[in-house]
């Protein structure tokens, strides 16, 4: 192995007999306990050790169609505390993202439309019960292996935020792209790990439901399989932006999706600063050729729902 090379225990769905006959749910509303069902939820996981190769010495050799993700440099004039900062996040934060987007992806897009953000702490204490409402809590590192959103609840949420729009919408490409990147210092512990689109089959994919108050959306958990290729950047620093493709209506691109997951480096240096990290998530789509829109909008961001993920 090259020397950022490294194994470390994944978080991968268990196969269950069980998801023949029923399927993966998490509910993150409160359940009475003297239903029919009292279970919050059906899905259990596995460590798995995976070989997680180190993107820095061939850091340009990775593209969003051919990968499902990418490194680009990135720098932002918000100093660190902005960052907890609503207001500025979703004016300035998002339109330096936009333009990172424009300047990446390949054939540009018509239409932006941010329906999420999170902050995350690999030392926060995150409280029992979360407000997915508040943007600015943060969050513990995510440690398991899926994609953010089923194609089912790609098009489910286009319907609920852009609604009229979203019938013209979704006869053109619509994607779902991440931008990642720490805050305050470059990771040594925690770091993202992403897997190669091309080397995940998709009977490996499991969707699951995701229920919550006002929404109900769809996650893609993996089972595990020798033949995924995983990737990192070590050292990631905060000028340095990992962006993912979650969804690709366009059929002819090689990479489709980009399951990821955080994990514990298992050379952490002792006593390392926690990770903080922010990622974006948006709807991009370029229109339908041919086709005029019924509605013109100018809206670029979602108004507050409780996140599907």
């Amino acid at each position: 192995m090259a020397s950022g090379d490294v194994v470390a225990d994944l978080n991968y769905l268990q196969k269950l007999e069980l998801y023949q006959r029923e399927k993966p749910f998490q509910l993150f509303i409160p359940v009475d306990p003297n239903s029919p069902d009292p279970r919050q939820n059906n899905v259990e996981f596995e460590n798995r050790p995976h070989t997680i190769r180190d993107m820095r010495p061939a850091i340009n050799d990775f593209g969003l169609d051919t990968h499902g993700f990418e490194i680009r440099p990135f720098h932002t004039s918000l100093d660190p505390d902005s960052f907890q900062k609503s207001d500025v996040v979703e004016s300035q934060y998002f339109a330096e993202v936009e333009q990172l987007l424009r300047d990446t992806l390949d054939g540009g897009f018509d239409r932006i439309f941010f329906f999420d953000w999170r902050l995350r702490n690999s030392k926060v204490a995150e409280p029992e019960t979360l407000d997915m409402n508040d943007l600015t809590n943060w969050m513990l590192p995510a440690c398991r292996v899926h994609v953010d959103q089923s194609p089912r609840a790609v098009v489910h949420r286009v319907q609920l935020q852009l609604q009229d729009e979203a019938p013209y919408l979704l006869q053109g490409r619509v994607r779902i792209i991440n931008c990642w990147r720490p805050i305050h210092n470059a990771v040594e512990d925690f770091p993202l790990a992403v897997c190669d689109s091309t080397s995940v089959p998709d009977p490996d994919l499991v969707e699951c439901d995701h229920v919550r108050r006002r929404f109900k959306g769809a996650t893609m958990y993996l089972y595990t399989n020798p033949e995924h290729k995983w990737y990192y950047l070590s050292q990631q620093r905060p000028d340095e932006a990992l962006i993912m493709k979650m969804f690709d209506s366009d059929s002819t691109v090689k990479a489709k999706r980009c399951p990821h997951t955080a994990f514990q480096h298992p050379n952490r240096p002792p006593n390392c600063p926690p990770r903080t990290s922010i990622e974006v998530r948006a709807l991009v789509f370029n229109y339908p050729p041919g086709v005029q829109p019924l509605v013109e909008s100018s809206l670029t961001k979602a108004q507050a729902i409780e996140s599907s993920d």
